[in-house]
């Protein structure tokens, strides 16, 4: 709070002597002249705030280096989780890839036979689609 009322004092003590000096016609506020006031007052008034406002001591320094290196930790910590993550999708993804490749011999086989009886049906006598017919459906004239 100190800090405070000691910046607002320079600046009415600042002010204050702008105002006199110019009523005395010491200043002549043109815009090259205000701007190299401004120019002067910046380096101390940066040196003021630095040393009334300085927030870089040890303490605050070394807080700061133990939340960086926590949370280096926790990214460390996340990407670990989401490398097993990945690790455990690619083996489901694989696995998968097997069975589609399964899949596809069985389906590729399927339709080597489904050829195959067409072509067997052609070949066979009535008698014979007759007698497959009811060994596959039964003979419902007995039923």
């Amino acid at each position: 709070m100190k800090k405070w009322i000691i910046i607002i004092v320079v600046v009415l003590v600042v002010l204050i002597i702008i105002g006199v000096l110019y009523e005395a016609g010491y200043l002549n506020f043109k815009w090259t002249t205000l701007s190299m006031i401004f120019a002067a007052l910046a380096g101390p008034y940066t040196y003021i705030k630095n040393k009334l406002f300085n927030t870089n001591n040890v303490d605050t320094i070394e807080d700061m280096i133990k939340k960086a290196k926590a949370g280096l930790k926790v990214d460390e910590d996340h990407r670990a989780a989401y490398d097993e993550t990945i690790t455990q999708k690619e083996a489901e993804i694989t696995h998968l890839e097997d069975q589609v490749t399964v899949l596809d011999k069985k389906l590729k086989e399927m339709e080597v036979k489904a050829e195959n009886t067409h072509t067997e049906v052609k070949e066979m006598s009535s008698d014979e689609i007759a007698r497959a017919f009811e060994t596959l459906y039964g003979n419902e004239k007995d039923e």
